[in-house]
């Protein structure tokens, strides 16, 4: 993915555009959203204990990882934001 690319949404829970939009990309900032790894608690916490942060036993990695931050002319009318992860490339 690339500056200038025609790019559409995939499986986005905040898809506020109607239709199938198709927009252009405009500019991309590297890893805005999330981390690579993270605190986690590996073992088994029993049903009505609280998790506290001395529980803490590991690091792993994040579900979704680090992701872009691209801004997007939509239907050359509306800009907007999207994850990285939440684009496909048209082809």
């Amino acid at each position: 993915m690339k500056i200038g690319d025609l790019v559409k949404l995939v499986h986005s829970k905040k898809a506020s555009l109607p239709g199938d939009p198709i927009g252009q990309i405009f500019r991309i900032d590297k890893d805005h959203f999330g981390s690579g790894q993270a605190l986690k608690i590996y073992k088994e916490v029993p049903r009505g204990n609280a998790i506290r942060s001395d529980m803490v036993d590991g690091i792993g990695p994040t579900y979704r990882g680090k992701r872009d931050r691209v801004l997007i002319l939509w239907n050359m009318e509306q800009w907007g934001y999207a994850e990285s992860d939440e684009l496909e490339v048209v082809k």
